[in-house]
């Protein structure tokens, strides 16, 4: 007998956005690995009013870079996962908002797929939860939408802006000069709405012209309409 595995997308913030079913996997497992990220863990947080005491919790210290780093990181937690569903243990992994939408849970998930099946729990994505914290729609009838990381070339960035109605921009973290630079080149700062840590108590939002300092949150977004666009 093996146990079971478990991907659990953990939503945006509020434990009151988990779904029904991850909440009630959450409180049956045996063992409950969570991400952290320096002195962040935002995933057991969300989760924390749903364990059960008898639940082994296990740390998933991930450094952000290097890749050599990251991958090497991966491939012991997975290990460590795959030992405990050998031993019979149910062993759910946290996961920021949605498992499947740049989830670190992939790295591990492409680990121990091929060996355990994995079954996947949705979460609701800051991506998709953002709209409803700035009063905004993301798209309706034939508009066009983009989501891109702040970490790729300025070019990239500027092609979707101009291509779509609507482009989130994620993992913003130490990226926010350069793009807010960007943005505001292209005429379209005051089009643009930043997030950070949404649903959670130390949400943050405004238009991306009325930010004089540098933020750098790793949990953080820019929403950009782009009206010239037909």
């Amino acid at each position: 007998m093996v146990g079971k595995v478990y991907g659990i997308g953990v939503g945006p913030g509020d434990p009151k956005l988990l779904t029904v079913k991850a909440a009630e996997i959450i409180g049956s497992l045996d063992i409950l690995f969570y991400p952290s990220f320096g002195k962040i863990n935002m995933a057991l947080n969300i989760a924390k009013p749903y364990l059960n005491n008898r639940t082994k919790k296990v740390e998933m210290k991930v450094p952000l870079s290097p890749p050599k780093d990251k991958f090497k990181a991966y491939c012991e937690y997975s290990s460590k996962i795959m030992n405990y569903l050998n031993e019979d243990k149910d062993v759910g992994i946290l996961c920021e908002g949605e498992p499947l939408f740049f989830g670190s849970f992939i790295n591990i998930w492409y680990n121990i797929r091929d060996e355990f099946k994995v079954e996947i729990i949705p979460g609701i994505s800051s991506v998709m939860s953002a709209f409803s914290q700035i009063d905004e729609y993301m798209a309706i009838g034939d508009d066009s939408v983009s989501i891109i990381t702040a970490n790729v070339i300025n070019k990239v960035i500027k092609e979707k802006i101009s291509s779509s109605n609507t482009t989130i921009i994620i993992k913003i973290g130490n990226k926010f000069q350069k793009i807010n630079k960007l943005l505001t080149s292209m005429g379209l700062s005051d089009h643009s709405i930043f997030l950070s840590n949404i649903y959670s108590e130390r949400q943050f939002t405004s238009k991306l012209s009325k930010i004089k300092n540098n933020p750098t949150d790793y949990f953080s977004i820019i929403i950009v309409k782009n009206n010239n666009v037909h």
